[in-house]
């Protein structure tokens, strides 16, 4: 335990008797008393709250129309290719994807990232995703809190339908839905293609 020292009378009278070369020392000296009186000053910054990603499965029954509208364009593409992007921009449901794929057996790497996603996260998040996997994710609770989603998805054969709310981010808290499809050639080539609705 730190004993406190003595304080000088002239420092510890009130500010009104105490002649003007000694007021610039006060704020100083008060702080130091507060210090070795065992104060610990104000309270330290709060540390940003832990990432939380409350994910709720949706029937796809109650799917948006549009929602409807891609799960038939999925089907009518069993493989993933150039043919589905065309379609994509064709129909007006590009701008609302994100789009993933994986090579080799490697990670879903972001491909493409459209409006509703870079409104969340920022156009200088997406650009820097892009081409990256999205476990490497600076939003790492996030990335790991979806990524069972989207294995179910790109292994199960059928969309994924869920509403998402994350706390933690920078931001307010985050509430959208997902619509996700996967591709899977085997183990060497994998897509992901997530409808966002934000």
């Amino acid at each position: 335990m730190t004993d406190a020292l003595p304080i000088t009378p002239s420092l510890a009278a009130p500010l009104k008797n105490r002649s003007g070369k000694h007021r610039g020392a006060w704020p100083f000296a008060r702080g130091l008393v507060n210090i070795l009186r065992g104060g610990r000053g104000g309270p330290p910054p709060q540390q940003p709250a832990e990432t939380q990603v409350d994910i709720h499965r949706q029937p796809l029954r109650t799917a948006l129309d549009w929602h409807q509208d891609m799960v038939a364009l999925w089907r009518r593409h069993p493989t993933f290719g150039p043919g589905l992007h065309d379609d994509l921009k064709s129909t007006g449901l590009l701008p609302r994807c994100v789009i993933l794929t994986a090579r080799d057996g490697g990670p879903l790497c972001f491909r493409y990232i459209g409006e509703p996603t870079r409104r969340v996260f920022g156009d200088r998040w997406a650009d820097q995703n892009i081409g990256k996997p999205h476990l490497e994710d600076v939003h790492g609770a996030y990335a790991q809190a979806i990524d069972a989603q989207y294995r179910e998805a790109v292994e199960g054969g059928e969309p994924v339908y869920n509403h998402l709310v994350i706390t933690g981010l920078p931001r307010p808290p985050v509430n959208y839905r997902h619509l996700l499809f996967g591709w899977s050639l085997g183990r060497r080539r994998q897509a992901l293609l997530a409808l966002i609705d934000s």
